[in-house]
């Protein structure tokens, strides 16, 4: 008994690894890690602010980290901190005089609702903007400053508001009584208007340049699965009234924006309704004409852009594990390779006026995101905080990108870490980190959290491998779309060819392989359980699917499910889709294997946790499901998610390394 309490008090940090001088990682330390979320660049180039993701400590009520507000002078150098919690503020934006930031937050001390406030470029106390009378969901400033746009919700129509304090709040499925509308502020009379007049859901916008109009994307319907697949762009004066539609897209999209000079339009979107992500560029003349595909037949995907000036875009793409820049010319379409490739992961950026200062969040496999200052024409970045310095003090295991063959001699690429102290010659445990979408992709940067234990288990003497397998982004449209209707096909194979290659190179224990993900990589952790369980001696499936049936008629995105990942709803072909459900083959199941669940899980409910569960138990395999109150896809919570990543990090090494 002795053992096993002193074995739980190291476990829960409160002796050895808990120490922040530690070289170590503890999952209380992944847990409570800081990082950059967002950075804005003032338009003048001398100061960079940026928001910080901080993580509540023991002593406050759960709930989800909060998002403080740094400022860092490029004279100094010296980042400082303007709004700490327990205060919390995202959306950040600079007036264009440079002289305040502009953010979104709700200060309960002062109104109830979320509100747009700013505060001085030299710090101060914040004042507020806005007085709606709902929260306010997004906001932007005119380019000429004197104007704000936000969205809001419509008020719920007052005898609908009645009748719920009678009691009847029932919910009526495909049916709402409210949606967000586009409003504009003057900033200098304080007076509010309307402005997207017809019934359409507005889920993001901004302003053309010359502050004339506002550009927006909008939905029939404001449901989730609705602001995924079937979103239009359109245009409509500051003023207000019915928008324009700019052009009659399929399938995934994102906001579209004006050329400087008013000529052209460009998005990210989709080629087409099955296309996985928004990941194609497109461009046409604001007055008409058809878009044309600035990056038809890329091996790679865009994951940012914005106009460089009224001739080129500034595009972020992501290319098998790295992520890239490119200044692409309008509109012949040609590429100059900027930056990326090597040094920090990034995916978007914040430039200066002068069209060539700008900051970024990066990450390496050595640190979360961080403030990195670059410019233009140079490829070196300089990095302006240093946020978790403990880290520093760490050896991690050594990451790299790896390639293998999968099935139809298809080159697979993932990213593989190995174990802190590694031999050649000597096998190891092998963790498969699987990523979820599964239009996503593992990158070659900073990639431990609670949900993921890449560092956590390399330090302890484990290899990890993050496969790309074929449906994740980062190789082009086609490969994106190479597991539709195969789900679990060739696409699990791929992950079985790269844990066979590892083998062969004599680097792996092949009886001592373990899996687990969130989401599409829980459900993966899952088949692997079950369908490969002889593969496998441990799993973990985290808010995963293990009946596509169930699924489909309960998640809060059916079309999206159905149109992208399976290219036909599952009523059409049910022997199918139970085919690729992980119950299905719940009789072959004997890999120990811990299910984790968000209780208020919509995108996959947690209904599919207990079907997997259920089963399991009924065969007498080992597995435990932890199911986490108040929770959505993913958990917010802090206690959550530290309690997520020790039950995780146990269980690898109860199974794989026989330790207790």
């Amino acid at each position: 008994m002795k053992i096993r309490i002193f074995l739980l008090l190291i476990g829960i940090g409160i002796i050895g690894f808990g120490d922040s001088h530690a070289s170590v990682l503890t999952p209380q330390q992944v847990v409570d890690l800081r990082w950059v979320t967002q950075v804005a660049i003032q338009p003048q180039g001398n100061f960079v602010a940026f928001t910080v993701r901080t993580p509540r400590d023991s002593t406050e009520k759960p709930g989800g980290a909060y998002n403080e507000l740094w400022v860092v002078s490029l004279r100094d150098k010296q980042p400082r901190v303007y709004i700490r919690k327990p205060n919390s503020v995202r959306a950040i934006q600079w007036s264009p005089d440079g002289k305040e930031i502009y953010f979104l937050s709700r200060r309960k001390s002062i109104e109830r609702n979320r509100q747009v406030y700013a505060i001085p470029v030299d710090g101060g106390e914040p004042r507020q903007i806005t007085r709606a009378p709902r929260n306010v969901l997004h906001f932007r400033l005119s380019p000429d400053g004197k104007w704000l746009a936000y969205s809001m919700k419509d008020a719920l129509p007052a005898e609908v508001k009645q009748r719920r304090k009678q009691g009847f709040d029932q919910k009526v499925e495909d049916t709402w009584q409210v949606i967000t509308r586009l409003h504009v502020m003057n900033l200098e009379t304080g007076e509010s208007h309307v402005v997207t007049q017809s019934d359409h859901n507005v889920w993001d916008f901004d302003w053309t340049p010359d502050g004339q109009q506002l550009i927006y994307r909008a939905s029939e319907r404001p449901f989730t699965d609705d602001r995924y697949m079937f979103t239009d762009n359109y245009l409509v004066s500051r003023d207000g009234g019915e928008g324009q539609l700019i052009y009659d897209t399929e399938g995934k999209l994102e906001l579209a924006r004006v050329s400087p000079d008013g000529k052209y339009v460009a998005w990210r979107g989709a080629v087409d309704l099955s296309d996985p992500y928004p990941g194609s560029i497109f461009v046409k003349p604001l007055t008409g004409g058809e878009p044309k595909n600035l990056l038809e037949g890329f091996e790679g995907t865009a994951i940012w852009f914005r106009w460089l000036n009224k001739q080129a875009l500034l595009v972020i793409t992501i290319e098998k594990t790295h992520t890239y820049l490119y200044r692409i010319a309008v509109p012949s379409g040609k590429r100059k390779y900027l930056l990326g490739g090597e040094g920090p992961v990034f995916r978007s950026l914040s430039l200066a006026k002068d069209g060539k200062r700008f900051a970024l969040a990066g990450n390496t496999y050595r640190h979360p995101n961080e403030v990195f200052l670059g410019k233009l024409g140079s490829k070196k970045l300089e990095r302006l905080s240093n946020l978790n310095p403990f880290l520093e003090n760490m050896t991690f295991g050594e990451q790299q990108t790896i390639s293998w063959k999968g099935p139809d001699d298809l080159t697979i690429y993932g990213v593989l870490v190995k174990p802190v102290g590694y031999q050649k010659g000597q096998r190891y445990p092998l963790q498969v980190q699987v990523h979820g979408g599964p239009e996503s992709a593992q990158l070659d940067g900073w990639n431990t959290s609670y949900s993921s234990w890449v560092q956590l288990l390399a330090q302890r003497g484990f290899m990890v491998l993050m496969p790309n397998y074929r449906g994740s982004i980062g190789r082009g449209v086609a490969f994106a779309k190479g597991d539709q209707l195969d789900l679990m096909g060739k696409e699990f194979q791929d992950i079985l060819a790269g844990i066979d290659s590892l083998v062969a190179w004599g680097m792996v224990d092949p009886d001592r392989v373990g899996i687990g993900g969130g989401s599409y990589g829980g459900y993966t952790s899952a088949w692997a359980a079950t369908r490969y369980s002889d593969r496998f001696k441990a799993a973990i499936v985290f808010a995963g699917i293990s009946n596509q049936i169930s699924k489909g008629g309960t998640t809060d995105i059916p079309a999206e499910n159905a149109l992208v990942h399976w290219t036909r709803w599952l009523y059409e072909d049910l022997d199918f889709v139970w085919d690729r459900s992980p119950l299905k083959y719940i009789a072959n199941a004997k890999t120990p294997t811990l299910i984790a669940h968000g209780e208020k899980d919509l995108r996959v409910p947690v209904g599919q946790a207990y079907e997997l569960y259920r089963g399991l138990k009924y065969f007498g395999v080992e597995t435990e499901l932890v199911v986490y109150p108040r929770e959505p896809h993913g958990l917010r919570e802090r206690a959550h998610q530290l309690d997520f990543c020790r039950r995780a990090l146990e269980w690898y090494q109860r199974f794989l390394k026989k330790q207790p």
